[in-house]
């Protein structure tokens, strides 16, 4: 039912329109009334109607005021106006301003019935239209894409000037305007998940990540990029005065799904100060980055923040040598990220602060332990570790300062990632030749899916996602849409089946979204495309 709400200043006319017209018959539900202009715009606001009856001479606010603040706050509102013969001058006005149609005094049943009827044809044609756009954006949404990823980079590394995000979020319909910004990062993976090979495919982690997925979808406050193949990044939006209970209750869901996940999945969240300016989200995305940084060495810490770091170091005292086990920085060879490396190490610096032995001596300390870590590392994924027998990454007695250690440290480091994720790329090219060659094989099915095809190759839907993005270039939802149109292009050109039977055939259930997919990809509609009317 559409809503309609009338605007008229003499009550005989009001009434009878109000109470001769069968408004659910036709498809309306009459939702109020109002003598004027001044009157209505309150409860126009309140109510929202999907059409508006309104006169034109009036007293206090006319019709013509009323549809100019109506037009800007509600542009989706039909009007019709009604009007006297001595009130033309008005009308044309009116009608330059997009109203639907115009009646004239008196008011007949049957021609205002004859205008209802063709006016809800076009607004039920308009509404499936909107929905229709609706769904295609959310499966064009529904997953990370390239550009949204590669857009999130250049923010968090403060590539993009203010003008340059806000154009940006423009063009890829995502609202950024807030007063207060914050980040709140969070990593799932499979216990056991090591990072020289794709991250296998299991129910639990799938389900938890469509569950925060949806959340977060739920959510216009929240917008959910994805940093890496284990780590999801949200920006929370909000005031000055829920800035914080938002960004609580963020990690507060997010915290409720993944204690509900299954023992199998690892997960830590971590989150920032709240910020004011687009240009300070790099510095609140450092400070999340650098909290949860600090999960390979306090991995039993779920929620992180600078607060429970601190109290987690208090807890530990000092000389337990915490923060020079070989196993921590085993576990951030495992899992960690080459732009993780300097928190890390930074991190690690900062624990073994209190290490009760001489600084030369901690240093030294340091990077042997870094050294055999990486060693014992590479061992273990059947990767040779023979470069780091280069007299360039061996420790030495040199190596006496923090700020050294840092450069022995990220030298060594990223020489291991690098091993660690070439071994990787090898398995995940033949995965990914693997999902392509099913996606051509299955896109006529409606059901087939992400997930479906992820599990299909036994990589996490999140994994697969990212390396399909980054690899082909498109999202999975884009490959997919565009391999189905290029089927109907096919059958269009070449048989004389109907729009329904080429829709069913190249996976689409409804014909009419397979009519507006793929005009929205070609430009130009299936029939048109069969006269040879190409775009």
């Amino acid at each position: 039912m559409f809503k309609v709400f009338l605007v008229e200043d003499e009550i005989v006319v009001r009434e009878g329109i109000s109470k001769n017209i069968p408004w659910e018959a036709y498809g309306f539900l009459y939702s109020g009334d109002a003598p004027d202009g001044e009157l209505a715009l309150p409860l126009i606001r309140q109510i929202q109607p999907d059409l508006l009856i309104t006169d034109i001479r009036m007293p206090f606010m006319d019709g013509l005021a009323l549809i100019e603040l109506v037009r800007k706050e509600l542009p989706r509102t039909k009007i019709i106006i009604i009007s006297g013969h001595d009130d033309f001058s008005y009308a044309q006005q009116a009608i330059r301003m997009g109203v639907e149609q115009y009646l004239l005094k008196p008011i007949l049943k049957e021609k205002l019935v004859e205008t209802l009827i063709a006016l809800h044809k076009k607004m039920e044609t308009e509404q499936k239209q909107q929905e229709y756009l609706e769904k295609f954006r959310r499966e064009v949404q529904e997953y990370e894409t390239f550009t949204s990823r590669r857009f999130f980079e250049q923010i968090v590394t403060g590539s993009l000037s203010v003008l340059e995000i806000s154009e940006t979020a423009k063009a890829l319909d995502i609202d950024m305007n807030a007063p207060f910004y914050n980040i709140v990062l969070f990593s799932l993976n499979n216990t056991g998940y090591d990072g020289s090979v794709p991250e296998s495919y299991t129910d639990a982690l799938a389900v938890l990540q469509d569950k925060i997925r949806q959340f977060i979808a739920d959510h216009q406050e929240l917008i959910l990029f994805i940093w890496n193949v284990t780590t999801y990044a949200v920006l929370v939006k909000g005031g000055q005065d829920n800035i914080k209970m938002r960004t609580a209750d963020c990690i507060k869901n997010i915290q409720s799904y993944c204690t509900m996940a299954s023992r199998d999945v690892n997960w830590h969240i971590a989150c920032s100060t709240p910020v004011s300016r687009l240009g300070s989200i790099p510095a609140c995305f450092a400070e999340a980055s650098r909290v949860l940084s600090y999960r390979y060495l306090c991995p039993e810490e779920h929620i992180l923040s600078e607060a429970s770091i601190q109290d987690y170091r208090k807890k530990e005292g000092p000389g337990t040598n915490t923060a020079i086990d070989q196993e921590h920085i085993y576990n951030f060879l495992s899992n960690g990220a080459v732009e993780e490396i300097d928190d890390f190490i930074d991190q690690l610096l900062q624990s073994a602060e209190g290490e009760s032995i001489s600084l030369p001596l901690l240093c030294r300390y340091l990077t042997m332990t870094a050294y055999f870590a990486s060693v014992k590392y590479l061992d273990s994924i059947d990767c040779r570790a023979d470069s780091l027998w280069l007299l360039e990454f061996r420790p030495n007695d040199s190596v006496s300062t923090p700020e050294k250690v840092r450069q022995y440290m990220r030298q060594v480091m990223e020489q291991v990632l690098e091993l660690r994720d070439r071994e990787s790329k090898k398995q995940q090219r033949d995965l990914l030749n693997q999902a392509i060659e099913f996606i051509d094989q299955h896109y006529q099915e409606e059901s087939i899916s992400l997930d479906r095809v992820a599990k299909k190759v036994n990589i996490s839907p999140n994994y697969f996602s990212a390396i399909f993005s980054q690899e082909v270039g498109l999202t999975f939802i884009e490959y997919l849409t565009n391999k189905r149109i290029d089927g109907a292009k096919h059958i269009l050109c070449h048989t004389d089946k109907r729009l329904g039977e080429i829709a069913f055939a190249v996976g689409y259930k409804d014909p009419h979204y397979f009519s507006f997919v793929f005009k929205k990809v070609t430009g130009c509609t299936p029939s048109e495309y069969r006269r040879g009317d190409k775009q």
